[in-house]
């Protein structure tokens, strides 16, 4: 006897034709002739060692051995007759609304998202990326990416605030520039690209007379080019060959590729960072978990990019908890 397993298609033409105990109507109901059915049957029946099949005038009646087989494959192509139904069911999606800075949630928190997908492709997040602070407590919004200091616990309210990433900045330059700098006095014939972002939400300092006070560096009085934002900073230093100031999400495509470099080992990390805040309860949701889990995987790529370097807070302190 041959106990290699027959084929699938010999199988579920057995059972359908031992189902309805007629060639004639397994033939129907799989779309092919009462012949084509025969001769799968007697190919199984051949390499099984023995009849499946009584065959009468006009009728078939089961065996022994035909039987016992009816038996379990009735419940097996069940089971994966459930099975492909099930698959063809559509998922049932849960819609998470985010709010969150627009830059943030292009260069880290999509592509965080995007390699996590596989885990939960139920979950579609809806995103809101103006430069407004949503009400959690009152809006439609699940969550929000928020850039902001150490909440006050005794002004949260019913918030819950989670750290995601904490930034940092350093001087950044074409490398063909890079090659005149030796030290950071050199930097300011090369022209600094100013941007006017604070440092922190509460502050009038910049991240420039930062960088240079921990340097024990005047901070400077001109600037070449002035830019809104720091990206803008960033691809004005590729066009120009004037230094900016950046780094984590923000350089860190331009970094890793070579199109800008990164000279020194000191940067800033500003006392704000960002958190993923959401009302009290929705942190116990697996889809908080979720996206939680894979925003601060994407953070672990910028935070690796700042593992020789030494950050320093803007008071000169240096900071040496560099997660989240």
């Amino acid at each position: 006897m041959n106990k290699r397993l027959p084929s699938l298609t010999s199988l579920r033409t057995f059972e359908a034709a031992a189902r309805n105990l007629s060639f004639a109507k397994a033939a129907d109901e799989l779309f092919v002739t009462p012949a084509a059915v025969g001769f799968q049957v007697k190919q199984l029946e051949q390499e099984l060692g023995g009849a499946l099949f009584t065959r009468k005038h006009r009728a078939i009646e089961l065996t022994d051995k035909g039987q016992i087989l009816r038996k379990s494959l009735g419940q097996v192509f069940e089971t994966i007759q459930a099975a492909w139904d099930e698959a063809h069911e559509p998922l049932h999606e849960t819609v998470l609304k985010i709010s969150g800075p627009a830059k943030a949630v292009h260069s880290w928190v999509m592509p965080s998202l995007a390699s996590a997908r596989a885990q939960r492709p139920d979950i579609k997040v809806s995103w809101d990326l103006s430069k407004q602070n949503r009400d959690l407590l009152t809006s439609e919004f699940d969550m929000a990416i928020r850039w902001a200091q150490e909440p006050d616990p005794g002004g949260a309210g019913d918030l819950i605030w989670a750290p995601l990433l904490r930034t940092w900045f350093t001087p950044i330059m074409r490398p063909d520039v890079a090659r005149f700098v030796r030290k950071p006095a050199d930097m300011k014939k090369l022209g600094f690209i100013d941007v006017e972002f604070a440092t922190d939400a509460d502050s009038d300092d910049t991240t420039w007379n930062a960088w240079h006070r921990v340097n024990g560096l005047q901070p400077p009085t001109s600037y070449a080019v002035s830019c809104t934002d720091t990206a803008s900073a960033v691809e004005t230093a590729i066009a120009t060959g004037h230094v900016a100031i950046g780094g984590s999400f923000l350089a860190s495509a331009q970094l890793e590729s070579g199109a800008l470099v990164a000279p020194f080992d000191t940067a800033i990390a500003p006392f704000s960072r960002f958190w993923l805040v959401c009302r009290d309860g929705m942190q116990a949701t697996p889809e908080y978990q979720w996206f939680l889990d894979a925003v601060r995987e994407g953070a672990k790529v910028f935070e690796a990019a700042s593992a020789d370097m030494k950050l320093y807070f803007p008071n000169g302190i240096e900071n040496t908890e560099k997660h989240f």
